[in-house]
């Protein structure tokens, strides 16, 4: 009877080790097939594109088009804003009247101030969630991911940097002058809608200087003058860009310098990379910073250089076409203008390099890398590279 136990407990053990090994290797199968697309995919390299669905056409035809909350469109004009979702479906319509609107976006919220106006509307994934009006002029909007409108207000006096929540309600006022604190260029509030970070811009002497200063809204800036908790100053500098990428990481770029400021309470500076003058643009995504300069030798008229988060340069690649817009998704870096499209990868592997179709209002990412929404005047096409 003992040995026929053994025997048996050793059956069940075997069976148990059979499956477990089966479980292993069906794993093993699994990502090695993952991989094997990764790196395909990584490596694969497209010469030609066919339109898989057309869509009805969005917004007006004399409109602007752009990327909304990464995979949707936002169209928008002096009429009115919409969004519309891949389908072409419209998520929601604001209607007004404006000479010249200010439109910015942040994950799901737009923001659509009335400059030289007095009026500023606030939209979320839902619609519609607020209508401000100010007793001074609108001269520029901002909005965090997290829904608070920061307005650049101005009066005979003073610019006033005044903040809203998603419901409309005023929760911070803060007064600036050109004699004092310098004029506000720059501004960005991280996701948590407790710190953010200016950029002013002053006379000194017969120069100039520039002051960051970062503000926490939260329980540790209570106690601080003007709820300041760290500041900076750059004489003979200006500081024309700078992005909260996360909740306590601020990118910040001079005309020679790109700087990395991290603080889960007061932000400190973290890295700091020289850069040459005469940037061109600055374009944002993924945790990325893409810098364009143009070419002063060689046959390429631009040279685009990558970072990512911690200010280090990824890639450095020239390029020659005329850009409208810059867009870094699913790893990629796509470079395009009204007809002509230019893809790479992080490793600077040209991926597509050709037209694709005239009018190109904007081209907006799918989770596939090799399908875009083109937006055109006439209509709305998911377009498949390969």
């Amino acid at each position: 009877m003992r040995e026929e136990k053994l025997s048996l407990q050793d059956k069940l053990i075997k069976h148990h080790l059979t499956k477990i090994y089966r479980i292993a290797l069906c794993i093993v199968l699994v990502l090695v097939v993952v991989v094997s697309v990764h790196f395909y995919r990584q490596g694969k390299v497209y010469t030609e594109y066919e339109v898989t669905k057309a869509l009805d056409p969005v917004g007006s035809s004399e409109g602007n088009v752009e990327i909304y909350n990464q995979s949707n469109i936002l169209c928008y004009s002096r009429d009115g804003v919409s969004a519309y979702n891949q389908k072409g479906v419209q998520l929601w319509n604001q209607t007004y009247e404006m000479q010249s609107p200010i439109v910015r976006t942040n994950g799901e919220y737009v923001v659509v101030g009335d400059y030289k106006g007095s009026v500023i509307y606030l939209m979320n994934a839902s619609g519609p969630c607020a209508t401000i009006t100010c007793n001074k002029i609108v001269v520029d909007v901002n909005v965090s991911s997290g829904g608070v409108v920061i307005a650049t207000l101005d009066d005979s006096s003073a610019t006033w940097l005044e903040l809203y929540t998603s419901d409309g309600t005023n929760v911070a006022t803060i007064k600036t002058t050109m004699d004092q604190t310098g004029f506000p260029v720059k501004v960005s509030m991280a996701s948590d809608n407790k710190k953010m970070v200016v950029s002013y811009l002053k006379a000194r002497g017969n120069g100039i200087q520039t002051s960051l200063a970062f503000y926490n809204f939260g329980d540790v800036g209570q106690n601080m003058t003007d709820k300041i908790v760290s500041g900076y100053d750059y004489t003979e500098k200006v500081i024309p860009y700078l992005h909260y990428i996360d909740d306590n990481t601020a990118v910040v770029i001079g005309e020679d310098v790109m700087q990395i400021y991290y603080g889960r309470q007061i932000p400190e500076l973290k890295t700091e990379t020289e850069l040459e003058k005469d940037i061109q643009s600055v374009f944002y995504g993924d945790g990325y910073t893409v810098l364009v300069y143009r070419n002063e030798d060689g046959d390429d008229k631009y040279r685009a250089e990558v970072y990512d988060s911690n200010a280090k340069k990824v890639l450095t690649k020239n390029f020659n076409i005329e850009y409208n817009n810059i867009v870094v998704s699913n790893g990629n870096i796509l470079i395009y203008n009204n007809v002509a499209v230019l893809m790479w990868n992080m490793k600077g592997l040209e991926k597509y390099n050709g037209e694709l179709g005239e009018d190109i209002k904007a081209m907006i990412p799918t989770k596939s890398e090799m399908k875009f929404l083109v937006v055109r005047s006439d209509g709305v096409e998911m377009v498949k590279l390969k």
